[in-house]
């Protein structure tokens, strides 16, 4: 097989990246890839721009190697540039949410014999606008998080960078309602929130908050947590360590095919990790989207 690998230099896990030469060297020797081509980022969106470029179907096999975000970019760049070329995700980002959702395995000998047997699945990305995203769509409480720790921070403490700066800064985000209009499906909902999620997977910063999502099933999972007081937030804290959060009274959560969300308020989005354009925004399902290279399991799914 021919490979294309993406590399982002600045994910946040530089081990996988220092040892890349040593998973390259192993899939050739076991003749499993005849060729590679590598191609490392610069800057935004230069895996797009190259992906746009590819004839269908030019390389066997794209491995790409970085955080959901640079995930995210390359999924956005074989759909719009119509190659259909499956993909494997090498995370290296700091919390990889899509990729440990997909059972994907990470060590040298576990890579090669999951694609020397190129096991594939068609998964589902959700479409907001006119941008893929392969994992979440978030607004609200604590989704600008990702955008205020610094990156060096992210390399030391890893997910735990996230935690600390949530934690401390929870103060101001206990401010941070929204009115929030939902038409999800010909229902609509129009609720005091504090964050909102439009989930593909079940792993949403680490934590399994969609425990019904299935990233085969042609569906979007949307949660809101409602305006509460501290105290039912604390309580609702300790749900969603225990997967007990769908059973709350602040919790709204609905599968669906379409998702149309505005407010009043002036709401930052985040998609896959990257900072968005706000609210209204519609959101649809673009159902077996993108061929990706995984392990062979019964399902890619945690039932309830």
């Amino acid at each position: 097989m021919k490979c294309l690998l993406i590399v982002n230099p600045t994910s946040g896990r530089k081990n996988i990246q220092a040892t890349l030469h040593e998973l390259i060297g192993k899939l050739v020797l076991k003749k499993v890839i005849s060729s590679f081509e590598v191609f490392y980022t610069q800057g935004n969106r230069d895996a797009y721009q190259l992906l746009l470029t590819l004839a269908p179907h030019q390389y066997d096999l794209i491995i790409s190697v970085g955080g959901d975000g640079t995930q995210s970019e390359v999924i956005n760049g074989i759909i719009d540039g119509k190659c259909d070329i499956p993909l494997y995700i090498l995370a290296a980002g700091t919390v990889n949410d899509l990729s440990r959702a997909l059972k994907i395995p990470e060590k040298h000998d576990d890579v090669v014999k999951t694609i020397a047997k190129f096991h594939q699945i068609k998964m589902d990305v959700g479409k907001a606008n006119h941008v893929y995203f392969a994992n979440v769509l978030a607004g609200g409480m604590f989704t600008d998080i990702g955008f205020k720790v610094d990156k060096k921070k992210k390399a030391i403490l890893g997910p735990f960078a996230y935690y600390l700066n949530a934690v401390l800064d929870l103060p101001n985000q206990l401010n941070s309602t929204m009115d929030l209009h939902i038409e999800i499906d010909g229902e609509i909902i129009d609720e005091e929130a504090y964050m909102f999620l439009v989930t593909n997977s079940r792993l949403v910063g680490g934590f399994l908050l969609a425990s019904q999502a299935d990233l085969c099933d042609g569906l979007l999972d949307l949660l809101v947590v409602k305006k509460c007081d501290i105290t039912d937030l604390i309580a609702l804290s300790k749900d969603i360590l225990l997967n007990k959060h769908l059973d709350s009274p602040f919790i709204i959560y609905r599968q669906a095919k379409h998702i149309h969300l505005s407010s009043s308020k002036s709401i930052t989005l985040d998609i896959d990790g990257e900072q968005a354009n706000e609210l209204p925004i519609d959101i649809s399902v673009a159902p077996q989207a993108i061929k990706i290279i995984t392990p062979k399991v019964k399902k890619i799914k945690s039932n309830r």
